[in-house]
């Protein structure tokens, strides 16, 4: 028998720019279950903006994407 010399690299989810997300933990003043839209995003963060209730920008919030979910898995979990 050979080995197979193919490393495999498991990635971390990585949530994409403009992407809706849900904080799984508390940051700051946000608490866990605050929502946001990621404005840029690396390998291992995403800065997301947070608005009010009428689209005004209130915040900035850099986190690692294992501390963020898609805001499309709340209505997933709904469903189910």
């Amino acid at each position: 028998m050979t080995r197979c010399h193919t490393p495999q690299v498991m990635t971390e989810p990585r949530h994409a720019v403009l992407e809706v997300v849900e904080f799984l933990t508390a940051s700051g003043r946000w608490p866990a279950g605050t929502t946001g839209t990621v404005v840029e995003a690396d390998d291992q963060r995403a800065l997301v903006e947070i608005t009010d209730d009428r689209g005004h920008g209130s915040d900035f919030v850099s986190l690692p994407h294992d501390k963020l979910a898609s805001a499309d898995h709340r209505s997933a979990r709904a469903a189910s």
